[in-house]
């Protein structure tokens, strides 16, 4: 049966959800989707199908290219929330194919820079998107440990958070946000939040998910570094997730004040993620 490719909707939903579970099964980190966890991941991801694209091989869905879109400092952006091609389909050119089916398209809507995350070690996934346009932007380190931090006397107060308080929050932070822990997707997951206070003014705030022992972001103000406050506002997301392996993906390698804090406080980078991006 002859194959051909055409933008997704959401009358596909149920057999996307079936192949990414097929293509990731054998993945360098195998992984598996319920149908709730993939309507989290396209509402937080900001998924649109119609700008998302698939082979099918008669009515069976073999390979997918799943796009986020959102406009990033003035930019539509459009990003690769997930590739897949189920295995005895690979080796084919599937993904440069679903590209130039799809390439035009982003263009007519004015989309002006792509971006995506791969393994570092997924080589043959690299080359395919080298070969498509795309150069590594930066390095992403993910982690991954139990928090056993301490909550000791310390200077800041620390108190649960109502609301995310987003224009304080970009007031901390010296890296960006990978997608899926930026301020959308967070408005969309509403994490957990804790706050570090001294006297009236947040010096500290840290955001997670017990449910999903996931941390999404921990910062604090550059000039209040280095005071314990970072280890206060972990120390108490350890009261909430006691004992459990947690993670926290996409930290930008330049970061390395972050990345040093976590290390002390246990946390192992087990593997980490190259982003990558392509212009229009």
């Amino acid at each position: 049966m002859t194959m051909h490719i055409r933008a997704l909707t959401i009358q596909d939903t149920g057999s996307l959800l079936n192949t990414i579970n097929g293509a990731f099964a054998d993945y360098i980190v195998p992984f598996r989707l319920n149908a709730s966890q993939l309507a989290l991941k396209m509402a937080s991801e900001d998924i649109r199908l119609e700008w998302s694209v698939g082979v099918f091989d008669g009515d069976m869905l073999v390979a997918f290219i799943m796009h986020g879109v959102r406009t990033v400092n003035g930019v539509v952006t459009v990003y690769n929330a997930g590739t897949g091609v189920l295995p005895d389909y690979r080796a084919q050119g599937l993904v440069t194919k679903m590209y130039d089916y799809v390439l035009p398209f982003l263009k007519e809507r004015q989309v002006k820079q792509l971006v995506l995350e791969v393994i570092e070690s997924n080589l043959p996934a690299i080359r395919a998107y080298e070969k498509n346009g795309f150069s590594v932007n930066r390095k992403l380190l993910c982690f991954t440990g139990t928090i056993e931090t301490k909550n000791k006397r310390g200077i800041a107060t620390i108190k649960a958070l109502k609301d995310l308080p987003w224009t304080v929050f970009q007031s901390f932070g010296d890296i960006l946000p990978a997608w899926q822990n930026d301020m959308p997707s967070m408005n969309v997951i509403q994490p957990q939040a804790f706050g570090a206070f001294m006297s009236d003014e947040m010096v500290g705030y840290v955001l997670f998910s017990a449910a999903n022992k996931r941390l999404y972001q921990i910062a604090v103000l550059p000039q209040h570094r280095g005071n314990g406050i970072a280890t206060q506002l972990l120390a108490e997301v350890g009261k909430v997730i006691p004992k459990e392996t947690v993670q926290l993906n996409n930290v930008d390698e330049a970061a390395g004040n972050l990345k040093s804090f976590l290390e002390k406080q246990g946390f192992r980078n087990h593997i980490n993620q190259f982003e990558m991006m392509r212009t229009l």
